[in-house]
């Protein structure tokens, strides 16, 4: 088998972690993935920090790092800064490199939209929004198109941190999922919808269903709809417009990350404890 010649672009550290990543333990090939995807931004980091960010133990970053030739963070960091070091292409001049082109430009305007979602959820209505989801009994979440896949996502997330959710699909389902129940009857319900242009024709008229059968009704949407607000003052807008081909889905991604995680902050020990009840339901299925 021949070795693998080295990338002339590739820094020192990369160099390293390559020759010895396929006798790498799954913890220890974490830590290699993150120093590998991270090493611009290494000489902020700790041994703590760098454990945090891989979820491993501070023990096991030590143990790593000796493993690769460093007796601690100082002495990597010492490597990175070193000149035979600086005589490879630095993650930073890539990253620098990157912005200076199309997809740089995409990038930050990407980034920028992110940003700006702190209007958002500055907003009176986000507080009512995370209620509305965090206090139903029941939460039902739908979306159409090319973000059918997303919403699908976050209600598998969202379904982590509290229970009794579900993606509903007007096609496939007729939404059966909303037949009145006695068994059900008086609980609150909450629809989470997720849309962006073109809007689906099918859209606005979910959401008048659902507002007619008594649901809290939340849209997360792009800076077009228009719609929306007419039927529920729980309306976020993300930015999808970055001059690519197609709309970008980061912005609406990270804004549904947003709502997960408040909900979750409403009661961070409940949402532990489900968490660590979740590996005993699936221990039989042998998935992990």
């Amino acid at each position: 088998m021949h070795e693998a010649a080295q990338d002339p672009d590739e820094t020192a550290l990369a160099a390293r972690l390559r020759s010895v990543q396929a006798d790498l333990t799954k913890s220890e090939a974490m830590i290699a993935q993150w120093l590998l995807l991270n090493e611009a931004t290494l000489p902020m980091e700790t041994g703590a920090s760098l454990a945090a960010k891989t979820g491993v133990s501070e023990i096991t970053v030590s143990r790593f790092l000796r493993r690769i030739g460093f007796r601690g963070m100082a002495e990597l960091k010492a490597e990175i800064g070193s000149p035979a070091a600086r005589m490879h292409l630095h993650a930073a001049d890539r990253y620098m490199r990157l912005l200076e082109g199309e997809l740089g430009t995409l990038l930050r305007r990407d980034a920028d939209a992110i940003l700006s979602l702190g209007a958002q959820i500055g907003r009176s209505e986000w507080d009512a929004a995370i209620t509305a989801i965090d206090s139903a009994d029941e939460v039902f979440v739908t979306g159409f198109q090319t973000v059918r896949g997303l919403a699908e996502d976050f209600a598998r997330r969202l379904g982590i941190v509290r229970g009794s959710v579900r993606y509903v699909s007007a096609h496939d389902g007729g939404l059966v999922e909303w037949v009145p129940s006695r068994r059900r009857d008086g609980e609150a319900r909450t629809l989470v919808l997720v849309d962006m242009v073109p809007y689906a024709r099918e859209a606005e008229i979910v959401v008048r269903m659902a507002r007619g059968l008594g649901m809290e009704v939340v849209v997360i949407t792009d800076e077009l709809n228009t719609w929306a607000q007419a039927h529920t003052p729980l309306v976020f807008h993300a930015s999808t417009k970055a001059g690519a081909f197609l709309e970008s889905t980061g912005p609406l991604a990270t804004l549904l990350n947003l709502v997960t995680h408040a909900v979750a902050a409403r009661d961070p020990d409940k949402v532990r404890q489900r968490i660590s009840a979740w590996p005993a339901v699936l221990r039989d299925l042998g998935l992990y």
